[in-house]
């Protein structure tokens, strides 16, 4: 990338520029470069239901926002499918940085029916922070929580207590 004079505005702006970030005046036309995508995409020629197979989409264009992969199976920055895997998936089964879904686990973790991670949501939540009808995890909170771990000392008070009550 090397930067380039405007010819209205006179600012340095980048020769992959479209148009000037300073005052507007798009390029000439026959100067304008591709941009290059940084990553891949695959989408496989079988469908279902109109969606591909497989479809990953890695990376996207400086000039363009992330194009999510959408298919049966999909994985990408952002993933929409049955079984998705990105940094945000949404699908059947959820797996990534922030998901959502029937079946989630991630970072954060928005499930219906299970959700797993660090913040979890759904029927059965299992994670630092869980929320959900079952939930387990550092901070639980729903109509049926895990029982907290007595550790070695309160058990040994608690016996100690027992004895005490029996003489």
């Amino acid at each position: 990338m090397t930067l380039i004079r405007c010819p209205d505005c006179g600012r340095h702006i980048s020769d992959r520029a479209i148009s000037c970030p300073n005052c507007g005046r798009p390029r000439a036309a026959g100067t304008a470069r591709a941009v290059p995508v940084a990553g891949f995409e695959y989408r496989s020629r079988a469908t279902l239901f109109g969606w591909p197979l497989v479809h990953v989409i890695y990376g996207a264009s400086d000039n363009a926002p992330l194009k999510p992969a959408r298919g049966i199976l999909a994985c990408g920055n952002v993933a929409i499918g049955l079984v998705a895997f990105g940094g945000i998936a949404v699908g059947g089964i959820a797996l990534g940085g922030v998901t959502f879904g029937p079946v989630a686990l991630g970072g954060v973790a928005i499930g219906l029916l299970f959700g797993a991670g660090g913040i979890a949501t759904g029927y059965l939540a299992l994670g630092g922070v869980a929320l959900g009808a079952s939930a387990f995890g550092g901070v639980a909170l729903g109509a049926t929580t895990a029982p907290a771990r007595r550790t070695a000392r309160a058990r040994s008070v608690q016996l100690d207590r027992a004895g005490a009550e029996r003489d």
